[in-house]
């Protein structure tokens, strides 16, 4: 199973960098969200990509305020 993951477009982090660290960290100070969110959502902003979620509670007023691409799925 995890061979497909590794060959799929999706982007598996191994390692938690300061850049990605900084912004999870800004991000869960300045919303109220989960800490598993804050990391996606600034992994998304970092490398300025596209988060696919169902989590429309938590992330519909991030996406306006951050200006995130987001794919809704639900």
């Amino acid at each position: 199973m995890i061979t497909h993951v590794e060959s799929s477009i999706i982007n598996i982090i191994t390692e938690i960098e300061n850049p990605l660290l900084l912004e999870a960290g800004r991000l869960k100070a300045s919303y109220k969200m989960s800490l598993a969110d804050a990391f996606a959502v600034a992994q998304t902003i970092i490398s300025d990509g596209t988060l696919i979620t169902s989590d429309h509670h938590e992330l519909e007023a991030i996406e306006k305020a951050e200006g995130l691409n987001i794919l809704w799925f639900r």
